[in-house]
């Protein structure tokens, strides 16, 4: 008995903490349809970002090293001047976001976290964003929209596809998960993160001009002072949106995924259940991060021992140990170390030289790096997906514990379709019927000469002389009666009228 309350106590505990429900988000994740959708949306991202850096090469790109120039400038309080090179915006801020994102999952890992590792990756990441925004603006904004409206859509359908599976255990194809997202995109998924950026920017707005209004002598002290509690006010709604932005944000798309709804509900439902249970979303948030790194990592070294071994073998066969090596000016190489160079120990790809390659090698070493490039980018994919699946997850666990709602429960467009006609199909039924259709379904009265006996057999057989009150009340010219009064009395001869 001792054992039995201890087990029930652990399955307890491993509930109410949410592990048993994260725990099925590697499932969630690794499923093919999602990995195609988040596969294509980096892919667009990536086309997209390169042509911004193509359009703005015309005036130059920046020093390789320039955002971490930016941030020891931050760090130290000194002026930045940026420098010039040869790197494309994108292609800098990527790289620099890419690093950072492999910092705070290193420092998750289980055997060595380190808060302060993770803490410091995540700052980074702020300040690589922030000085894309803050020295080439329309650059920044252009990426944001073009980046918004891309994973609008794409990851959209990889919520909605791990709602249904995670509630129903039901797996929506690629079509269906599009089209969901197509319908509800612009009004849920595209505003959904716009909604507390327009707030935060009417209250910038207002205390903008409210320090216009300061810097007017006399008028200015007499009014903007005496009203400066405002603009404390407006500092206090624009840091709380802020930070329904920053810890509620992943809330919003598996709340359109999961509700149907629109952008405003997204935001609400964000902003309230993390506010509501603060410290169960830190745990929940704490564990799917924890159990990302874990797969991550995993994922990462089966793909780096499966393209190794792809290289080291190839390899042999290029050169057999040696024999057949192509002089370059780094030294004695094989053909296939030539097609495909790597940067470091890891797997990170790294361009060819072009210029030493004959004509004919140029397309070997392009169909390689598509190949190579494409398995690098599951990899990231399968990050991809593995986050918004987690999201769906903390979503469902919140608005368990915050509204009380089943596990179960997910809006399922096409049930409720099929459901409207037969909930209307009921109503005729307890609606008055017209008098044309009543006078229509009552027999003709008798002609003159017409028997006593037929017509008392027309008037008493079953099904014809029923009728509910409201038929009796709404035909013209006839008189009202209760329905036991005519089941129950028959025809009397004596009220039959006899021609003479």
């Amino acid at each position: 008995m001792a054992q039995d309350s201890e087990t029930q106590d652990r399955a307890g505990w491993v509930e109410t903490i949410g592990l048993s429900q994260i725990i099925r988000t590697l499932g969630m994740a690794i499923h093919p349809s999602k990995l195609m959708l988040a596969l294509f949306a980096l892919i667009l991202t990536f086309g997209w970002g390169s042509l911004l850096d193509l359009l703005w090469s015309t005036q130059g790109g920046v020093h390789s090293t320039v955002i971490d120039e930016f941030i020891l400038s931050q760090q130290l309080a000194m002026p930045f001047e940026e420098r010039d090179g040869t790197s494309g915006l994108f292609d800098i801020w990527r790289h620099y976001e890419q690093r950072c994102v492999e910092g705070v999952l290193a420092a998750a890992i289980p055997p060595g976290l380190s808060a302060g590792l993770a803490w410091n990756s995540l700052s980074n990441m702020f300040y690589g964003t922030w000085w894309l925004a803050r020295h080439h603006i329309v650059f920044f904004l252009l990426l944001s929209i073009g980046s918004l409206l891309i994973w609008s859509l794409f990851g959209g359908a990889i919520c909605r596809m791990a709602a249904m599976e995670f509630a129903r255990e039901e797996k929506p194809s690629i079509k269906q998960a599009l089209a969901f997202s197509r319908k509800n995109f612009f009004g849920g998924f595209f505003l959904a993160p716009c909604v507390p950026l327009a707030f935060i920017a009417i209250m910038m707005l207002l205390l903008m001009l409210g320090g216009m209004v300061l810097r007017v002598p006399i008028f200015g002290d007499l009014v903007s002072g005496g009203a400066f509690f405002l603009a404390i006010m407006g500092g206090l709604v624009i840091t709380l949106l802020s930070v329904g932005l920053l810890v509620g944000g992943s809330l919003f798309w598996p709340t359109v995924a999961s509700e149907g709804s629109d952008a405003f509900d997204a935001f609400s439902r964000g902003l309230s259940y993390t506010l509501s249970k603060p410290w169960k979303t830190v745990v929940y948030a704490v564990l799917t991060v924890m159990y990302a790194a874990i797969c991550w990592f995993l994922a990462k070294m089966f793909l780096f021992a499966a393209l190794s071994v792809t290289r080291v073998v190839v390899a042999i066969g290029t050169s057999w140990f040696g024999l057949w090596n192509r002089e370059t000016e780094a030294g004695p190489i094989s053909k296939l170390e030539l097609l495909w160079p790597v940067s470091g120990s890891g797997i990170s790809y790294q361009t060819p030289e072009w210029s030493q390659l004959v004509w004919y090698e140029h397309f070997s070493a392009f169909a390689i790096t598509m190949y190579v490039l494409l398995m690098v980018g599951l990899l990231w994919a399968f990050l991809c997906s593995f986050y918004f699946s987690g999201s769906t997850v903390i979503y469902f666990l919140l608005r368990r514990d915050v509204d009380g709602t089943d596990l179960e429960e997910v809006y399922d467009e096409e049930r409720w379709d099929e459901s409207a006609p037969q909930t209307a199909s009921t109503q005729p039924v307890t609606q008055p019927a017209s008098p044309a259709s009543t006078a229509a379904s009552q027999p003709a009265a008798p002609p003159p000469g017409k028997s006593e006996s037929s017509t008392g057999a027309s008037e008493s057989s079953p099904g014809e002389s029923k009728s509910s009150p409201s038929e009796s009340k709404s035909s013209p010219g006839k008189s009202e009666s209760s329905p036991s009064e005519s089941e129950s009395s028959p025809p009397s001869s004596d009220t039959s009228t006899k021609p003479d």
